[in-house]
Order: C-alpha cells, then structure tokens, then sequence
C-alpha cells in the first residue's frame, strides 16, 4: 500500500475507529493512542493478511486485540496488597459453627469458582496451610492465601446479599 492510499484509509476510518475504541476503554486519551497504534499496526502488517474482510473491520479487530492486551497487562501489574484483608474472621469461624449459617455457607461455596472452591476447602476443611496449598497448585504461598481471602471474601458478599 503506498503512502496516498493509506492516507486516504486513514482519513477514511480514523474518526469511525476512535469512536470504537473510546466506547471499549472509556478514555479519549487512550483511544487516541490506541487507533494510531492500530493503524501503524495495519500498515506494518498488511502483506500477511488474506484480506477476508474490509478493512475498517480489520482496524476494528486489531484496536480491539490492543486494547484486550493492555488490560490484561494492567491486570497482571496491579500490586496486591502486603496483608489480605481480615473479612470478619472471628464472625465467619462463628458462623460456621451454626448448623443453619453452615448450610448457607456450603451452599455459597458451591457457587464459588475453581480454584476459590478448592483453596477455600484445603484450607478450611482440609486444615493445610498456605504453603502446603501452594506447592499443590504449583503457585506461591501468597497466591494461596490471596485465593482464599478472596474466596472467603466472595462467601461473605453472597451471604450479605442472600
């Protein structure tokens, strides 16, 4: 593509692919960065694509595919705090006590997903500690006992909301 056609790609689509992208991230600012990045992105790979679709879809799914990286980095650089927070503990071993919070109880973690489900039962029905838990999952020992604060954390909202 020679640099008149791709202006007039870019001028074509440009506004189009920054309204998408400022709908999915909710920032102009980064829906700025991200379309400029899209179309440098098409530009520079235009000769692999088998051209399946038109062009402003493939803008759309490479802003798209950019934006879904970035988040995920977010989400993997989000410092976790240096003590899991203390949901209620004394109340929540008290609760568990009582045959009918119990019941509520099991019916919550049921509903919890792996590994949330697991952490939580090793640990509380199955009295392992977090390193034992984490060398079972291949993971650290603050992995462990962020899981299950979680876990515990999500019973807790459940039981709230019942």
């Amino acid at each position: 593509m020679d640099e008149k056609d791709f202006q007039l790609l870019y001028e074509t689509h440009y506004r189009a692919l920054k309204n998408y992208l400022t709908a999915l991230c909710k920032n102009q600012a980064d829906a700025e960065d991200l379309t400029q990045e899209a179309f440098l992105r098409y530009e520079s790979r235009l000769p692999s694509f088998r051209r399946e679709c038109s062009d402003f879809t493939m803008l759309c799914k490479i802003g798209k595919n950019l934006w879904l990286n970035r988040k995920r980095k977010e989400k993997r650089l989000t410092p976790l705090p240096e003590q899991p927070p203390d949901l209620k503990a004394d109340s929540f071993e008290e609760k568990l006590e009582d045959e009918d919070e119990a019941l509520r109880i099991h019916q919550a973690l049921h509903k919890l997903p792996e590994p949330y489900k697991e952490v939580f039962m090793l640990h509380i029905f199955g009295e392992l500690n977090f390193r034992k838990i984490a060398a079972l999952f291949g993971k650290s020992e603050s992995w462990a006992k962020m899981t299950f604060y979680r876990a515990k954390a999500k019973i807790v909202k459940n039981l709230e909301e019942q």
